[in-house]
């Protein structure tokens, strides 16, 4: 099964948001080799949805670790065949900010 990727707009912002400050503390070959991981992330994603691990809040929310410091937040809607991504997250903030 294939699914489809829908980035929400918040998904988009953090995602920009996250490359910005990489490319302020990284060199261009790490922010390369995270955007890389990022879309193996995102193509396991889509032949996996179920991937990633269940919030307590939502049983359709999964979250997955893309790197070892962001992690990505999305819906699965089986009946569309749909990934929503969330929103990107840097882990070493608050996880009580985290809303969703």
């Amino acid at each position: 099964m294939v699914c489809e990727i829908i980035w929400s707009p918040k998904a988009i912002a953090t995602y920009i948001q996250i490359l910005k400050y990489l490319e302020t503390e990284w060199t261009r070959k790490e922010v390369n080799n995270f955007i890389t991981r990022v879309e193996g992330k995102l193509q396991t994603l889509q032949m996996q949805p179920k991937i990633g691990n269940q919030t307590s809040k939502n049983p359709a929310v999964f979250r997955t670790l893309v790197h070892k410091k962001i992690t990505v937040v999305y819906k699965y809607k089986p009946l569309k065949k749909e990934i929503e991504l969330i929103t990107f997250w840097n882990n070493q903030q608050d996880p009580k900010k985290l809303k969703f």
